[in-house]
């Protein structure tokens, strides 16, 4: 039960990191490189997710399933966790979004200062 727990609690966080990377590539605010490695990311989280346990429990050979070990505060922990790489890496992509319309606006300044003192030409 605790491991549905665990899953149930982090899938919507993945599906939410998925759907918000394929929009901004439909929108061109990232590049096909950065959509790749991203999905990847998310998709390897989705996966050590969903099958580190039980792999975990055939190896020591429990049945697959069995959630005895598996305690709340670790739920809360990996929740938290996923949570928490989610928020990360929004704000990486918000501070390079900024960075960039700096960039662009200190470029357009320097182009405007460099064409007459003022800016009026």
């Amino acid at each position: 039960m605790r491991y549905l727990t665990l899953v149930l609690l982090n899938l919507p966080v993945i599906i939410l990191a998925l759907a918000n990377i394929v929009t901004q590539y439909k929108m061109n605010k990232i590049t096909k490189h950065r959509f790749g490695y991203q999905i990847l990311v998310w998709i390897i989280i989705l996966i050590v997710i969903v099958s580190s346990f039980p792999v975990y429990n055939y190896i020591v050979g429990e049945p697959i399933f069995d959630s005895r070990e598996l305690s709340l505060f670790d739920v809360v922990q990996t929740t938290a966790i996923v949570y928490l790489f989610y928020i990360v890496n929004d704000l990486r992509r918000r501070i390079e979004k900024n960075e960039k319309i700096v960039r662009d606006l200190h470029q357009e300044l320097s182009i405007k200062l460099s064409r007459g003192g003022n800016g009026k030409n």
